[in-house]
């Protein structure tokens, strides 16, 4: 039976931050329509910028735990 690896503490502070970052606290310093970025409000834009922060840290998390070896014997 094989078990899986536990992902490490500096994962999960990066996610901490990043949902913390598009809820409660995040999103009260977000909260303006003011500048314009891209043509986006700058409340859209914060969240479109977090899901791309959080994918880099996906796919980063991934490649770890894709280079490990795992002996399933």
């Amino acid at each position: 039976m094989s078990r899986t690896p536990l992902p490490s503490k500096g994962m999960l502070i990066y996610f901490g931050i990043c949902t913390l970052a598009m809820v409660w606290p995040g999103a009260l310093i977000a909260n303006r329509i003011e500048p314009m970025i891209l043509g986006l409000p700058f409340f859209i834009f914060w969240y479109v910028a977090w899901v791309f922060v959080l994918f880099i840290g996906l796919v980063i998390a991934y490649r770890q735990e894709s280079g490990e070896e795992v002996d399933d014997e």
